[in-house]
């Protein structure tokens, strides 16, 4: 018995419902579609089908073998398929996924580069509202920066971590006080990504070690980062930035940062790709160039984060009649 020729006999015939369809399909005669598959009957001992005059249904056990045949041709297919594209470039459209968190300044250098070397390929970005349930059905890779990891069972690598800084505009702080403790950032208004409100927590590492403080008056959320930034230069309430998405305002002094002597907890960026990594060369070679490249670009951030010290402390930018925590519930000035 042709062991593999009776599996793909058996998978057409459980996808066309029909000996005769899946002959024609397969180019060949229905007698010996249905010897192989009575062969392999007989091998496994079960049967497989429910044969009747008007259609052809699977068994129970039927159903539980033909997932697994299924899995076994598919693996062949790309093998297949990898072994006749040894030499072949990427290509085609490569779907990635980016969570509302991310530092969106990174993205577009790393797809540069990365066409730059596999010139086939073109790249669609969309947004994955569901942080912690990040999945790979619409997307064939999901770039990931949350607190908390991938679900377990997810495939993911970490390949670095991203800092955002907590700002507020000096035109908010001269209106409501300029938080001193993280028990004063209670009374303010908390601006964060919409991935991020359920908690309701900011998380520190300060002079004591870690901390979190919880801000229960949420005026704003949103999954864009550009959004958070022109809320927080308008004077809506104080929020987080990612680094890089607020430097110029941090240099222009348009925003300030608020206790500087606490830093918040960066954010892991993880990759999530399929496992085992498909044939598909444009996917393989996806998560191969961001291992090269995204760790590289996160660390570099370091380097531009310390240059900025004087002006992420505030200095010569705070509001010079500056009274103390006062409240978003006191208006006065």
């Amino acid at each position: 018995m042709d062991t593999l020729q009776a599996i793909r006999a058996f998978a057409q015939v459980a996808s066309a419902g029909s000996f005769t369809t899946a002959a024609q399909e397969l180019h060949l005669v229905t007698s010996q579609v249905s010897r192989a598959i009575a062969d392999l009957e007989t091998h496994l001992n079960i049967r497989l089908l429910h044969r009747t005059t008007r259609r052809v249904a699977l068994t129970e056990a039927g159903e539980r073998y033909l997932s697994h045949c299924e899995a076994i041709l598919k693996h062949l297919a790309q093998a297949e398929a990898e072994a006749l594209g040894v030499s072949a470039e990427p290509s085609g459209t490569l779907r990635i996924g980016v969570s509302a968190s991310f530092d969106r300044y990174h993205l577009p250098g790393v797809i540069s580069g990365y066409i730059e070397r596999f010139p086939q390929v073109s790249v669609s970005v969309t947004l994955v509202q569901k942080v912690e349930k990040a999945k790979l059905d619409d997307h064939d890779v999901v770039l990931l920066c949350s607190s908390k990891p991938p679900e377990p069972g997810i495939s993911s690598e970490c390949l670095g971590a991203m800092s955002s800084i907590l700002c507020a505009s000096p035109v908010y702080l001269e209106r409501y006080g300029v938080p001193k403790t993280l028990y004063d950032l209670k009374q303010h208004r908390r601006i964060d990504l919409a991935g991020d409100i359920s908690s309701g927590e900011w998380q520190f590492e300060g002079p004591f070690g870690d901390e979190a403080c919880s801000v229960d008056h949420t005026v704003l959320q949103s999954d864009l980062c550009d959004i958070l930034k022109d809320s927080i230069l308008a004077g809506l309430g104080i929020g987080p930035l990612p680094f890089r998405v607020g430097m110029q305002e941090l240099r222009a002094g348009s925003v300030v940062r608020v206790l500087p002597e606490y830093k918040m907890k960066a954010r892991n960026v993880h990759v999530i790709y399929p496992s085992p990594l498909p044939f598909d060369k444009k996917i393989r070679s996806w998560v191969e160039f961001l291992q090269e490249a995204l760790p590289q670009r996160l660390a570099s951030d370091k380097a531009a984060f310390a240059s900025l010290a004087g002006v992420l402390a505030g200095n010569g930018i705070m509001p010079a009649n500056d009274t103390g925590n006062r409240g978003p519930q006191d208006t006065s000035k």
